[in-house]
């Protein structure tokens, strides 16, 4: 774990790209969670958070059905950067106002910012961003000041001595051309924190994360022959005895010519022994369960692409509880290992990325399916790379 004054907490205002922001924060060398929008200051202050990013949002903060948060979120003595929603709770909070404009701001848009101050250090007056918004700040709250603009609205506002910031634009994006060098000067500049987190901090807690939750179990990991489910049987062998781990590879039937083949023989070169399960029937004539205990048709004849990865998810994990009763081995003594990344559970709207459950669902990933969630609940699952994007895993 990085030194307590390295932590960032990242709080979920509904938005999708609560993770980008996340992962600008890490590329920075700094440790940051996703926490509900509504965490106590003072529990991230007990927890050592020493920085905090408010995310966007879809709602409006004069709806009546706005997310609730801890007002003391803005008096903690903590500095805060509110992005988008962020900034608009923020300007309201100090009696403000937030309307909403007759069109919205869509797109990459030019703004003018104030280059004295600390947020915009070391960058030009004009900058390009991302803006995505329907309700614009009117009327500016209580001891907070303008610091940028767009032609149409107020684009960011700070109250530089209680080290409050919002910014109305996305700088979590690509889009946002300076968007990293922006909280790169929120988290340094203005907080005064040393990033020190990296990518063998992680590795090691992977490690220590699969001890801890295996214990003495045995594993069965899922191997695609793919870079995610290889690195994760790569961790396993690091984590735990050979005898605990089995391999598997599932010929689904979608494969191209051969390509079980060269993924067992690749898998061997690399020291996995992987036991081949042919599957290609049971999963074309496969078929789920909805959350409506609605069942779906065979999987042969579905055309809807959320209903096809659900029931591709759940059929592999009933082709997985065949391998265990092939191989022997006790069901209740076995944990399922698969190589599910980040964005896998930002896209499905999982707790685990988004846990104030506010986010929607993008498309629902085949590791993240109604019966992986019921077993992740009874601690049934290991993902070593949960908190990792494609990127981070081939480095």
């Amino acid at each position: 774990m990085t030194p307590a004054e390295d932590k960032v907490a990242i709080l979920d205002a509904g938005t999708q790209f609560a993770k980008l922001i996340d992962r600008c924060v890490r590329e920075l060398n700094f440790h940051s969670d996703i926490l509900p929008l509504d965490t106590s200051p003072y529990k991230l202050k007990e927890e050592g958070y020493k920085a905090w990013i408010i995310t966007g949002g879809p709602n409006s903060v004069n709806s009546n059905d706005a997310p609730n948060y801890d007002q003391d979120i803005f008096r903690a003595q903590i500095p805060v950067l509110g992005i988008c929603y962020g900034m608009q709770m923020l300007n309201k909070e100090f009696n403000g106002t937030v309307v909403k404009k007759e069109s919205r701001e869509d797109g990459p848009i030019r703004i003018d910012v104030d280059e004295a101050n600390p947020l915009f250090k070391g960058l030009e007056k004009n900058q390009e961003v991302l803006l995505t918004h329907g309700d614009s700040v009117d009327k500016i709250g209580e001891g907070l000041k303008v610091i940028a603009r767009s032609p149409n609205c107020i684009a960011a506002i700070c109250n530089e001595k209680n080290t409050l910031f919002g910014v109305q634009f996305h700088p979590e994006v690509k889009l946002t051309r300076n968007g990293k060098k922006m909280i790169e000067n929120f988290l340094v500049g203005i907080c005064g924190l040393t990033g020190s987190y990296n990518l063998p901090c992680r590795m090691t807690s992977c490690i220590q994360h699969i001890k801890e939750q295996v214990g003495e179990k045995q594993v069965l990991v899922l191997l695609s022959g793919g870079v995610d489910s290889t690195v994760c049987a790569a961790l396993l062998r690091k984590a735990l005895p050979s005898e605990q781990i089995y391999a598997v590879h599932i010929d689904n039937g979608f494969m191209r010519k051969n390509e079980s083949q060269e993924v067992i023989q690749s898998l061997d070169a690399l020291g996995i022994q992987v036991h081949l399960e042919s599957a290609g029937k049971e999963f074309a004539m496969g078929h789920t369960f909805l959350d409506n205990g609605i069942r779906t048709p065979l999987l042969c004849t579905t055309t809807d692409p959320e209903m096809k990865r659900k029931i591709i998810g759940d059929t592999f994990v009933a082709i997985a509880d065949r391998v265990i009763h092939k191989l022997n081995l006790d069901k209740d003594n076995v944990i399922l290992c698969q190589g599910t990344l980040r964005p896998d559970l930002i896209e499905s709207a999982s707790h685990l990325a988004t846990k104030g459950g506010l986010a929607s669902v993008i498309k629902t990933h085949h590791n993240d399916t109604a019966l992986i969630r019921h077993m992740r609940q009874e601690g049934k699952v290991v993902e070593p790379l949960k908190d990792f994007h494609k990127d981070e895993v081939r480095a």
